[in-house]
């Protein structure tokens, strides 16, 4: 029997508590509801503070609990109902969120939970990192959304995000869209953009523990792009050429 979804149907695939704030919050705000996975859920960083590789048992049951809690209150404010997979990211196995070595052991970690949760999906929306940046626990995410698309896309839009503040950067997307391209083959591409504004911001700021002071601005958590001009997100379609 297909999964009954929360209302609106949006799955929202979180490698991490925050990014879907941080690269779809005004999208969040503007429709409410949804399903919010949050798949790589232990983790021990916190902004501004070092990082031990792997940090301590204390330290990743403190600032998960603490990410939890932040997490929480997003969902409650935009009323997702959240799922964590209970996954460790990169740090909690010792190396760096940008060391590409780990990526095959990420995807075995995230293969088996993540398929179960989609086969069962029928006329959902899922919203999937595009992996613009190279960090390892989002290119492990998409990896495996690729893997499922011929059987998902029978019963579900897919569409990836550009992940911020990542891809607010000019130099991240000069590497990782052509990346983000070359990985889904010969699948063609629409991009599609909508403005972001203060309910974006707010978003953001939900989650302190990844900032060293208070956001005021949507300068990076925004493309960098030529145009649209002002502080915007966006999301890759696929679609079939006639």
């Amino acid at each position: 029997m297909a999964m009954s979804w929360a209302p609106n149907g949006n799955i929202y695939l979180s490698p991490h508590h925050d990014d879907i704030a941080f690269s779809l919050g005004a999208r969040i705000a503007a429709e409410p509801g949804g399903r919010l996975v949050n798949v790589f859920t232990r983790s021990g960083y916190v902004a501004g503070a070092p990082l031990a590789l792997p940090p301590d048992v204390a330290t990743i049951e403190r600032v998960t609990t603490l990410r939890v809690a932040e997490d929480m209150a997003f969902a409650e404010r935009f009323r997702l109902e959240r799922i964590d997979l209970g996954l460790e990211d990169a740090p909690v196995h010792g190396r760096s969120p940008w060391d590409l070595d780990g990526l095959a052991d990420d995807i075995v970690q995230v293969r088996a939970p993540l398929a179960e949760l989609l086969r069962e999906t029928e006329g959902a929306r899922v919203f999937c990192p595009a992996a613009i940046g190279g960090h390892v626990n989002h290119l492990a995410v998409r990896a495996v959304v690729i893997e499922l698309l011929p059987e998902l896309e029978r019963r579900a839009e897919v569409l990836f995000y550009e992940d911020l503040p990542y891809a607010s950067s000019s130099r991240a997307r000069r590497h990782w869209l052509p990346d983000f391209r070359a990985a889904l083959g010969v699948r063609r591409l629409r991009r599609r953009t909508s403005a972001a504004g203060p309910e974006k911001l707010a978003a953001v700021n939900l989650y302190p523990s990844q900032h060293t002071s208070t956001v005021i601005s949507l300068r990076q958590f925004s493309p960098k792009t030529l145009w649209p001009i002002g502080p915007h997100e966006a999301v890759w379609r696929l679609f079939t050429a006639s």
